[in-house]
Formats: C-alpha cells, sequence, structure tokens
C-alpha cells in the first residue's frame, strides 16, 4: 500500500508549474487538498497526515525557492500580459472547461463551463473535439487555428492549442483576440499588395462571410466577388482563402496590433489603505493603527475578518454618520499597519490588550461590539474581557467555534483545507498563503475574489458592483501587508478551541447570516447557536458572505436597535 505522505511531492509539482503558469494555482490547491484529505473533496483529514511535522524544514525550502521563481517572473517583461492572455485548459475525459480571467472576459462566461457550451464557431469547437479524440499522440504536437467568438460583435482569434507535458487528459488553448481594426487591414493589405475592393473581400471572410454575403454587401455581382478571391488566393500564394485568414492572423500577431489588454476592474496598489488611519504607542512599545469611521458621536468597536479588513463602502459610511454613529477600528497584531505580536504564543492576549489601550486611550467607557466573520473568536475574547463596557455583540457573517472534526464537512473546501493546514502544519499552511499572495499578485486581485465568490451567487452579484469590488479587495491588502506570518496567528485563534469564550459571554448578542453564505454553513451556524440558548438570529434573504457591504441597512439597524435599548434600559436604571 503507497504512503500517503508521498502525496506531498504532488504538491510540490503543483507548485513549481505556477511560476511558468500562474493560471495553475487551482490546480496547486487541488493537491494540496487531495494531500490532506484524500481526495478534493474530502471532509476529514486522513490518519496518515496526522504524523507531518508542524515545521517541516523540507516544505520551507521549497517554498523559499518557488517564491523565488515567481518573483522572477513577476519582473520580466513578458508577466506584464501574462494576466490579460486568454487561456483555457479542456479535460479530455469530462469535457469540462477552466480558465483565467481573461477568458472569461474574452469569452463572456463564468469558468468551469462544458466544452460544447463556449461561444466558438463550429469549425473551431470540431478541431478542438478532434484533438481531444486524439490522445496521446498529440501530446508533443502544437496545433494553430483560427476561432471566431459568437456575440454582439463576431471576433476573430488565433488559437494554439497543445497538451502540457504532465498534463495527460489535458488540452491547453492559448486565445489571441485580433482586433481587426482598419490600420492592421490596411498594413496587411499593403504587405500583400491587395487593391481596395480586394482587401474588401478579405475583411468579409475575416468576419466569417460567405462570398455570397459578401458580394450583397459590396453590390457587387457573385462572380465579380470569385474573381477578386483568386485574385487574393494567387497574391498570398495561398491555395485556401482559410490559409489566407490564418496567414493574415499571424502577419496581425506579428505586426503586435493585439488589443488593449482589458482592464483590471481594481486599479489599486497592494497596499493597505491609509485614509483615515491613526496610530498609538502601547504600554510594551507596540505601534498599533486604527482607524476611525464615521462623523457621528455614538462610538461603536468594530472587530474586522481574516480577510476582511477594516474598510466600508461610502452607503456604509453615510448611513454611521445618519444615524450619529462612528466606528472604532483597530487593526490586529501583524495586520496593515499594526506591528505584531512578540509571539504566536501572545497573539491572542495581545489582540485583546490592544483594544483595552485603545479604548482606554480614546476614553469610551462603554460601547457595542460589532464582530465581522473571522473575527469571531477575537470577538467573544475582547467582550469578556471588556466586561460591562461591552454594551452588546454584533455578529455579521460571524463563525461559532469549528475546533472539532465534525466542523470541518460544515465548511467550504478552501475554507476546510485552510482550516487543517493551519492545524497539521503551520509551514504547510505558510506554503499556501505565501505561493497564493505572489501568484495572485501576477493574476490579479479580480482573480482572486472571483475565486474566493464563487459558490454564491449573491457574492457573485455583489463583485460587479465596484464600491464592494474596492473595499474587498482593500481587505485583502490589509492582511497581505507584512507577510504570511499573520495568517497562521490568526488562523490558529479561530481554528482552535474557544467554546470556553463563547459560553463564558453572558452579555446581549445579537446575529446577522446571508441565506446565501458559502464559506460556512449558515444552516450549522444557527443550529450551534440555537443550542447555546441564542436567540436573535436574524437570516438576510438574498445575502452572502459580503452582506456587510451589500445590505449596510439591516447591519445599522441592528446596531442602533442594540443602543437604543442599552438607552431605555439605563433610563430605567436611573429613574
Amino acid at each position: 500500500m503507497p504512503d500517503p505522505n508521498d502525496d506531498i511531492f504532488d504538491v510540490f509539482e503543483a507548485a513549481y508549474a505556477l511560476p511558468e503558469n500562474p493560471e495553475a494555482f487551482e490546480r496547486f490547491i487541488d493537491a494540496i487538498k487531495t494531500y490532506l484529505f484524500g481526495d478534493v473533496d474530502g471532509a476529514s483529514v486522513i490518519a496518515a497526515q496526522n504524523s507531518i511535522q508542524r515545521e517541516a524544514p523540507v516544505i520551507e525550502r521549497h517554498t523559499e525557492r518557488i517564491q523565488s521563481l515567481i518573483s522572477r517572473v513577476a519582473q520580466s517583461s513578458e508577466a506584464a500580459d501574462t494576466r490579460f492572455h486568454a487561456i483555457i485548459e479542456i479535460s479530455a475525459r469530462t469535457r469540462s472547461v477552466t480558465g483565467n480571467l481573461a477568458a472569461e472576459r474574452l469569452l463572456n462566461c463564468s469558468f468551469p463551463i462544458d466544452l460544447q457550451d463556449l461561444p466558438f464557431d463550429h469549425e473551431a469547437m470540431r478541431f478542438m473535439s478532434g484533438f481531444l479524440l486524439a490522445g496521446p499522440s498529440l501530446s508533443n504536437t502544437d496545433r494553430v487555428f483560427l476561432a471566431s467568438i459568437d456575440g454582439a460583435e463576431l471576433r476573430t482569434c488565433m488559437a494554439l492549442i497543445q497538451q502540457p507535458e504532465n498534463a495527460e487528459g489535458h488540452a491547453r488553448v492559448s486565445i489571441s483576440y485580433i482586433d481587426w481594426t482598419e490600420n492592421l487591414l490596411s498594413r496587411i493589405a499593403s504587405a500583400f499588395g491587395l487593391t481596395e475592393r480586394e482587401l474588401f473581400v478579405l475583411k468579409g471572410f475575416l468576419r466569417y462571410k460567405s462570398q455570397r454575403e459578401i458580394a450583397a454587401l459590396a453590390g457587387r455581382s457573385l462572380e465579380t466577388i470569385k474573381s477578386q478571391s483568386k485574385s487574393i488566393l494567387r497574391k498570398t500564394g495561398c491555395q485556401k482563402m482559410s490559409d489566407v485568414m490564418l496567414l493574415a492572423a499571424s502577419i496581425a500577431y506579428l505586426l503586435r496590433q493585439l488589443p488593449e489588454a482589458a482592464p483590471s476592474k481594481t486599479d489599486l496598489p497592494w497596499r493597505t489603505p491609509e485614509q483615515s488611519l491613526q496610530k498609538f504607542q502601547s504600554q510594551s512599545g507596540r505601534s498599533i493603527a486604527w482607524y476611525r469611521v464615521g462623523e457621528g458621536t455614538r462610538p461603536v468597536l468594530f472587530v474586522h475578518g481574516l480577510i476582511q479588513g477594516p474598510f466600508f463602502t461610502p452607503d456604509f459610511v453615510r448611513l454611521l454618520s445618519n444615524n450619529d454613529l462612528y466606528l472604532v477600528c483597530p487593526s490586529r497584531p501583524g495586520f496593515g499597519l499594526s506591528d505584531p505580536s512578540t509571539s504566536r504564543d501572545t497573539y491572542n492576549s495581545t489582540v485583546v490588550s490592544d483594544v483595552d489601550e485603545l479604548l482606554d486611550q480614546l476614553e469610551i467607557t462603554a460601547c457595542p461590539v460589532l464582530v465581522h466573520q473571522g473575527g469571531s473568536s477575537h470577538g467573544f475574547r475582547i467582550a469578556n474581557a471588556l466586561g460591562p463596557r461591552c454594551i452588546s455583540l454584533i455578529m455579521i457573517d460571524g463563525g461559532v467555534p469549528v475546533h472539532d472534526k465534525a466542523s470541518l464537512a460544515y465548511m467550504d473546501s478552501n475554507s476546510r483545507m485552510m482550516a487543517a493546514a493551519s492545524r497539521r502544519s503551520p509551514a504547510f499552511l505558510k506554503m499556501l498563503t505565501r505561493l497564493g499572495l505572489s501568484t495572485y499578485k501576477l493574476r490579479g486581485i479580480d482573480a482572486f475574489l472571483k475565486e474566493l465568490y464563487k459558490a454564491s451567487e449573491a457574492d457573485k452579484r455583489a463583485l460587479n458592483r465596484p464600491e464592494v469590488l474596492r473595499v474587498l479587495s482593500e481587505g485583502i491588502f490589509h492582511i497581505t501587508e507584512q507577510d504570511s506570518e499573520v495568517w497562521i496567528r490568526d488562523g490558529n485563534a479561530a481554528m482552535q478551541n474557544w467554546e470556553q469564550a463563547f459560553s463564558d459571554y453572558g452579555g446581549k448578542q445579537s446575529w446577522l447570516l446571508g441565506d446565501d453564505a458559502r464559506i460556512l454553513s449558515h444552516e450549522w451556524i444557527e443550529k450551534y447557536l440555537r443550542n447555546s440558548g441564542v436567540e436573535q438570529i436574524k437570516l438576510i434573504k438574498g445575502a452572502g458572505n459580503t452582506l456587510l457591504h451589500t445590505h449596510s441597512d439591516q447591519v445599522i439597524e441592528a446596531v442602533t436597535d442594540c443602543l437604543d435599548a442599552s438607552f431605555v434600559t439605563e433610563n430605567k436604571l436611573l429613574s
């Protein structure tokens, strides 16, 4: 029986593909999942992985080497175009197609997709299917072909299909869209010595028109068009018009008349935002960064998530001010521009002491604590430490203790992988985060967010809103500002057993959950809360894991309800 630990070499092999092809990151992720769980969709860590070393030096060495290779690619002149070069991969067995963000934009689709649903012309589809059927015999063969993409306007592409090494059963297609501008066509006509009328005929063929259709467009007889077609064949030295089209496409590529790269939806630097940023020195001498958000007078402490930082849409900020609220948003140790904790062991206590010192400095004697997603465990620890200074806990898309094996089944596969890696090997988690960060700096922040939220229709819609996309991006920049160590420290805080902190909190709490949230099962969270005696749970219809930004009004309503109820209680006690 083979040793499952040998599968780690499959992880390394997939990782070493990243410098050459950043789009292979999902294959790398699948290799990690297979290593940890036995297969991509597994929900429990296989027994053999219980012995993995917590700080395996071999993992560290490979991580350093691969990250260095990716950095070299990023610095090369070719790297600038990588993220805009459309690439798809097709499985010969399932006919399932995956691809990068540039391919999604070009083909106007979302991956994965069936081969038959690609918007290519019939001949191109037939050609790709034939290549797949040929199987291993074409493993060392590269084939070039033309394809047209159906849409509002027919677009011509030059495509290269090949079977990558060590990727039996898959075909990779690299696609270059040819924008047949008047300038480009004039240069091709000049190169072949075509007349103006012959160029008109060539234009028609390049747009996949028949000779009869070209004749109708030109207002000339079919015989005239046939004669001009023969003249084009003679001048280009080709036997068929399809060969002329391929030759024209080749010249277009040589002339570098490619379209301008599709712009990224976000044009932001990979740096944590500094607008509204403030700092103070803790008693230990560390520098703590925090943000004041909103123009009101009533304070609310905000505990940010792991990959969702202390950043908000303009609508949210407006609602804060309209309701006389402002948020105090400290960055946890190692996030953004806050100094890290002195060690992993002191991380949780440092998070709490930072908040306590900040509230003292601001002379805030009491406030609600608004907790977002991966900040859940910290929120309960902070609330317990604050005691009566915490008016209430308001949990937005929050999580519950997930330390046991059973809880892994209620996570999406990527969260499950991060949880298992965090528990089994910090070095393994560091490899994942460091290579992921390096790869997505090449692929673009859009690609990361699209992969993260792909399971939720509500979240995919949210990504189409520029203001939401921006704050989500800023959250990623916030955690990647320093290094990958913060992923380990904060991940451990969420994944260790914090049931005691959860049960020790005896104050008010209210929960807002999205019914289309997919990172953690909202059904499982609701069940856990009900069994723990928590009654104030609101399920928001049509909301996903982005509900803080898409349903700001309901979040603000939960905060004001909490403050209004506290005000009434205080008045009753005074009277």
